[in-house]
């Protein structure tokens, strides 16, 4: 039984590594998480630009040292599973991502001189930097 942390891949990767080590983390394929980023880019493309410049800031790289072992051609690749605590948070996400978006497009963030989601999330990427350094993390 394989369990993974969550880490951006260093296999499973198209730009970033974020989708594959989220679907790595999940047991599932990285391309469904690409494929919902797909669809956020799709209806808000600021959001999800800057969600995944967000998340690529917050998950750790992973290392050679964490991929995991390549099965020799006659033994059995080990079974990975989801966690339960992955899919509680696949569905977090996606009422917060909906949440956002409904108040995107119902006026709530915007404000008389234009649009506050990006500034807003700029905003909380730079204090997600910030407490990290200042906690000795970055």
């Amino acid at each position: 039984m394989i369990f993974v942390g969550l880490k951006r891949s260093l296999l499973n990767r198209v730009f970033g590594g974020v989708a594959g080590g989220i679907g790595d983390y999940l047991g599932i394929s990285g391309w469904w998480v690409r494929a919902a980023f797909f669809a956020i880019l799709l209806t808000n493309f600021s959001f999800g630009v800057l969600l995944y410049i967000l998340l690529w800031f917050l998950i750790p790289g992973q290392t050679a040292a964490d991929t995991p072992a390549i099965p020799l051609p006659d033994e059995a690749p080990q079974p990975r599973y989801t966690r339960p605590e992955g899919v509680l948070m696949i569905g977090f996400l996606a009422m917060l991502i909906g949440v956002v978006i409904l108040a995107e497009t119902t006026g709530v963030l915007l404000a008389a001189g234009g649009d506050l989601l990006p500034p807003g999330m700029l905003v909380v990427i730079s204090i997600v930097v910030l407490l990290k350094h200042l906690r000795g993390v970055a």
